[in-house]
């Protein structure tokens, strides 16, 4: 993970308006979850912001730190804002991300339904398929975003047709965007993935609504048994 830091008075208001998260409301402690988007609704960079005196840190895989920095650049205009590239502390992190040894990083974050979007992904998905909806990454009471029409249009007609579950299967860990099949038909893909140190591997995917409770297979036959999140999701009963 790298740092987007973010100074200048201005730097919380033009965050804001560029962010799910109310920014304006922000506490230092713990992070809180965030998303960039496209003007479509699309996740450009997902992850962990907290509030500091002079401004904001915004804590993100690393190879989406710099390509979040040239985007938001092009609309800092005459906002007060400077943006900077940092390194990652612990406590820019929540929890179920702060390092412990290889491996186990990603993999308490699959247990805690936490996605990963990378430069590989970025762009692939809105919000609520990642259940950003579920952890408190989107603020639906908040002033104008990049991409909050299509969010709240997704959110209050009720057309979230894709969810991501949680999955487990035996072997080495699938690559992010690997389609998961159901009776030979595409039903979802990969959104992160890793080793459990014990043969076998877990993944986030997102997935068609009806197929969620659903064992599935990757391309090469290996079956991927649906596990439980954290959370409820309003499809599961």
């Amino acid at each position: 993970y790298a740092v987007l830091a973010l100074t200048g008075i201005d730097a919380r208001t033009f965050l804001n308006g560029q962010c799910t998260q109310n920014i304006l409301a922000l506490p230092a402690d713990p992070p809180s979850p965030a998303a960039v988007l496209t003007s479509q609704g699309r996740i450009l960079a997902f992850g962990w912001v907290r509030a500091l005196e002079d401004g904001v840190r915004f804590a993100l895989p690393i190879d989406l730190a710099e390509p979040l920095r040239t985007h938001l650049v092009r609309y800092v205009l005459r906002a007060k804002v400077r943006l900077t590239l940092v390194e990652a502390l612990d406590e820019d992190l929540p929890l179920a991300l702060r390092p412990t040894h290889e491996g186990f990083q990603c993999l308490k974050a699959i247990r805690a339904g936490l996605p990963e979007v990378s430069a590989r992904s970025s762009g692939e998905w809105i919000p609520q398929m990642l259940n950003l909806d579920r952890i408190g990454a989107i603020r639906f009471d908040k002033g104008c975003y990049t991409g909050q029409e299509i969010v709240a249009r997704t959110q209050h007609l009720g057309r979230i047709k894709r969810r991501m579950g949680r999955f487990g299967l035996q072997g080495p860990a699938p690559a992010i965007l690997e389609p998961l099949l159901l009776a030979g038909q595409k039903v979802g893909e990969v959104v992160t993935a890793a080793d459990d140190g014990a043969g076998g591997a877990e993944c986030l995917a997102v997935i068609t609504i009806d197929a969620l409770d659903c064992p599935l297979t990757l391309d090469d036959g290996r079956i991927c048994a649906p596990m439980p999140l954290p959370y409820t999701l309003e499809t599961q009963t």
